[in-house]
Protein backbone atom coordinates (compact mmCIF):
# COMPACT_ATOMS: atom_id res chain seq x y z
CA UNK A 1 0.00 0.00 0.00
CA UNK A 2 1.58 3.29 -1.07
CA UNK A 3 0.03 5.27 1.80
CA UNK A 4 1.92 3.22 4.38
CA UNK A 5 5.14 3.78 2.45
CA UNK A 6 4.48 7.51 2.39
CA UNK A 7 3.80 7.54 6.13
CA UNK A 8 7.17 5.93 6.76
CA UNK A 9 8.88 8.42 4.44
CA UNK A 10 7.40 11.43 6.25
CA UNK A 11 8.40 10.40 9.75
CA UNK A 12 11.45 12.01 11.35
CA UNK A 13 12.60 8.91 13.23
CA UNK A 14 15.76 10.49 14.63
CA UNK A 15 13.85 13.38 16.17
CA UNK A 16 11.39 10.95 17.72
CA UNK A 17 14.22 8.82 19.11
CA UNK A 18 15.75 11.97 20.61
CA UNK A 19 12.44 12.72 22.33
CA UNK A 20 12.36 9.18 23.71
CA UNK A 21 15.92 9.59 25.04
CA UNK A 22 14.79 12.85 26.70
CA UNK A 23 12.01 10.85 28.36
CA UNK A 24 14.72 8.57 29.87
CA UNK A 25 14.31 5.63 27.49
CA UNK A 26 17.49 3.70 26.86
CA UNK A 27 18.40 2.98 23.22
CA UNK A 28 16.84 -0.50 23.07
CA UNK A 29 13.58 0.56 24.75
CA UNK A 30 13.40 3.74 22.64
CA UNK A 31 13.66 1.74 19.42
CA UNK A 32 10.98 -0.68 20.60
CA UNK A 33 8.68 2.16 21.67
CA UNK A 34 9.15 3.90 18.32
CA UNK A 35 8.32 0.66 16.48
CA UNK A 36 5.10 0.38 18.50
CA UNK A 37 4.17 4.01 17.79
CA UNK A 38 4.79 3.54 14.07
CA UNK A 39 2.63 0.42 14.11
CA UNK A 40 -0.11 2.43 15.87
CA UNK A 41 0.04 5.20 13.23
CA UNK A 42 0.01 2.75 10.34
CA UNK A 43 -3.00 1.03 11.90
CA UNK A 44 -5.16 4.14 12.09
CA UNK A 45 -8.48 3.61 10.32
CA UNK A 46 -9.41 5.70 7.26
CA UNK A 47 -11.79 7.76 9.42
CA UNK A 48 -11.28 8.62 13.10
CA UNK A 49 -13.73 9.84 15.71
CA UNK A 50 -11.91 12.39 17.86
CA UNK A 51 -12.69 14.60 20.86
CA UNK A 52 -11.50 18.01 21.97
CA UNK A 53 -12.39 20.35 24.83
CA UNK A 54 -12.41 24.09 24.27
CA UNK A 55 -13.13 27.00 26.58
CA UNK A 56 -15.28 29.80 25.11
CA UNK A 57 -17.98 32.16 26.32
CA UNK A 58 -20.59 30.77 23.95
CA UNK A 59 -20.87 27.85 21.52
CA UNK A 60 -21.10 30.38 18.68
CA UNK A 61 -17.50 31.40 19.50
CA UNK A 62 -16.20 27.99 18.33
CA UNK A 63 -14.52 28.16 14.92
CA UNK A 64 -16.42 25.42 13.14
CA UNK A 65 -14.28 25.66 9.98
CA UNK A 66 -11.02 25.13 11.89
CA UNK A 67 -11.98 23.72 15.30
CA UNK A 68 -8.40 23.05 16.42
CA UNK A 69 -5.38 20.80 16.11
CA UNK A 70 -5.23 18.77 19.33
CA UNK A 71 -7.68 15.89 19.88
CA UNK A 72 -8.00 12.74 21.92
CA UNK A 73 -9.13 9.33 20.75
CA UNK A 74 -10.66 8.61 24.16
CA UNK A 75 -13.63 10.72 25.26
CA UNK A 76 -13.84 9.27 28.77
CA UNK A 77 -10.16 9.84 29.54
CA UNK A 78 -10.23 13.31 28.01
CA UNK A 79 -13.14 14.41 30.18
CA UNK A 80 -11.87 12.64 33.30
CA UNK A 81 -8.30 13.90 33.08
CA UNK A 82 -8.91 17.31 31.61
CA UNK A 83 -7.17 20.06 33.49
CA UNK A 84 -6.54 22.22 30.46
CA UNK A 85 -8.82 23.39 27.68
CA UNK A 86 -7.90 25.61 24.75
CA UNK A 87 -9.36 29.07 24.86
CA UNK A 88 -10.23 31.63 27.49
CA UNK A 89 -14.00 31.66 27.88
CA UNK A 90 -16.21 30.87 30.83
CA UNK A 91 -17.67 27.61 29.49
CA UNK A 92 -16.16 24.30 28.39
CA UNK A 93 -17.44 22.47 25.34
CA UNK A 94 -16.67 18.97 24.11
CA UNK A 95 -16.32 18.82 20.34
CA UNK A 96 -16.75 15.43 18.66
CA UNK A 97 -15.44 15.25 15.09
CA UNK A 98 -14.88 12.75 12.32
CA UNK A 99 -11.54 13.15 10.56
CA UNK A 100 -9.92 11.52 7.59
CA UNK A 101 -6.61 9.83 8.36
CA UNK A 102 -4.94 12.11 5.80
CA UNK A 103 -5.62 15.12 8.05
CA UNK A 104 -3.41 13.67 10.82
CA UNK A 105 -0.10 15.46 11.35
CA UNK A 106 1.98 12.33 11.78
CA UNK A 107 5.17 13.80 13.24
CA UNK A 108 3.30 16.00 15.71
CA UNK A 109 1.03 13.12 16.74
CA UNK A 110 4.01 10.87 17.36
CA UNK A 111 5.92 13.62 19.18
CA UNK A 112 2.97 14.42 21.43
CA UNK A 113 2.41 10.73 22.20
CA UNK A 114 6.03 10.53 23.35
CA UNK A 115 6.12 13.78 25.32
CA UNK A 116 2.58 13.46 26.76
CA UNK A 117 2.00 9.70 26.83
CA UNK A 118 -1.28 9.72 28.79
CA UNK A 119 -3.19 12.02 26.46
CA UNK A 120 -3.92 9.62 23.54
CA UNK A 121 -3.44 12.63 21.29
CA UNK A 122 -4.04 12.91 17.59
CA UNK A 123 -2.78 16.19 16.14
CA UNK A 124 -4.47 17.43 12.99
CA UNK A 125 -3.05 19.61 10.23
CA UNK A 126 -4.35 23.12 9.52
CA UNK A 127 -6.12 23.48 12.89
CA UNK A 128 -8.58 20.74 12.02
CA UNK A 129 -9.77 22.32 8.79
CA UNK A 130 -11.66 19.63 6.88
CA UNK A 131 -13.06 17.65 9.82
CA UNK A 132 -16.77 17.03 10.13
CA UNK A 133 -18.18 18.21 13.44
CA UNK A 134 -20.52 15.52 14.74
CA UNK A 135 -21.56 17.08 18.03
CA UNK A 136 -20.80 19.94 20.41
CA UNK A 137 -21.76 19.49 24.06
CA UNK A 138 -21.40 21.92 26.93
CA UNK A 139 -19.64 20.31 29.90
Amino acid sequence: MKLLHLLTEEIDKQLLLNYLYQMDYNKEDAIEKLKNLLKYIKGLPPFLTLYRIVRVDDESDIDKDSPGSHYSTNKKDLIGNNTYADGYGEKKFLIKVKSQRELVDINQTLSNNILYPNENEITLKKKGKGVKILKITEL
